[in-house]
């Protein structure tokens, strides 16, 4: 991935809008440069309105430098947070997220972080459609949680690769719901552009970097 390919799309509004402007400014100056050519020389244009056209093609000339700017400002904070992204490549990271990746083959890990000690944690793996793909029984000890999904649905057959939602339900003895906080946590394998925001790959799964509450080295 290079950083042209990231930058490209956050800049391509402003490039428009600047385009649209140096448009309609060589519009103004031929309409302006003709109306001045073509001027009665007895009853030249009037002072006031003349002032007023001049002001009009400052504020356009104003603009198209103004939306210029914001291109190459654009381009320098994108820039500064793909070489930031870049630098996470390979190292271990945890990120908040109620989704997995799931590859063709293979499982996934569903990761979550109990504030107390429950009595039942029901894990419901959920399909883009909203079909409950998978449920497990999941670990009800205080602190972090991990329960391994195979990969397969309720058939037995392997489900089609992809991002699924994990919802997580815990519950107390009485029956009350205590939150389960779900989180990814693996090694940063890749980066991926997004609308305005950078995702990282982290475990098969892509997160938004905004996500990632802690980085370490990989052991």
């Amino acid at each position: 991935m290079t950083v042209s390919a990231v930058t490209a799309a956050s800049t391509t509004s402003v490039k428009s809008s600047s385009q649209s402007l140096a448009a309609n400014f060589d519009n103004f100056l031929k309409l302006l440069t003709t109306q001045l050519q073509n001027q009665d020389p007895l009853a030249p244009m009037d002072a006031n309105a003349f002032t007023s056209q001049l002001v009009q093609f400052a504020s356009v000339e104003q603009a198209i430098a103004t939306n210029t700017k914001l291109g190459e400002l654009g381009k320098l904070i994108q820039n500064s947070g793909t070489a930031s992204a870049m630098g996470l490549l390979g190292q271990q990271v945890t990120a908040g997220t109620d989704k997995i990746g799931l590859a063709e083959s293979g499982g996934a890990s569903i990761r979550y972080r109990l504030p107390e000690a429950v009595a039942k944690v029901q894990v419901t793996v959920i399909d883009d459609h909203g079909r409950a793909v998978r449920s497990l029984s999941g670990g009800s000890a205080a602190g972090d949680n991990l329960v391994r999904w195979d990969g397969t649905d309720s058939s037995a057959a392997h489900a089609p690769a992809g991002t699924y939602t994990v919802r997580v339900e815990a519950a107390r003895a009485n029956g009350t719901k205590v939150d389960a906080g779900q989180f990814v946590s693996g090694t940063v394998q890749g980066i991926e552009p997004n609308g305005s925001e950078l995702q990282l790959v982290v475990d098969g799964t892509s997160v938004p970097m905004s996500t990632v509450r802690t980085v370490s080295r990989p052991v």
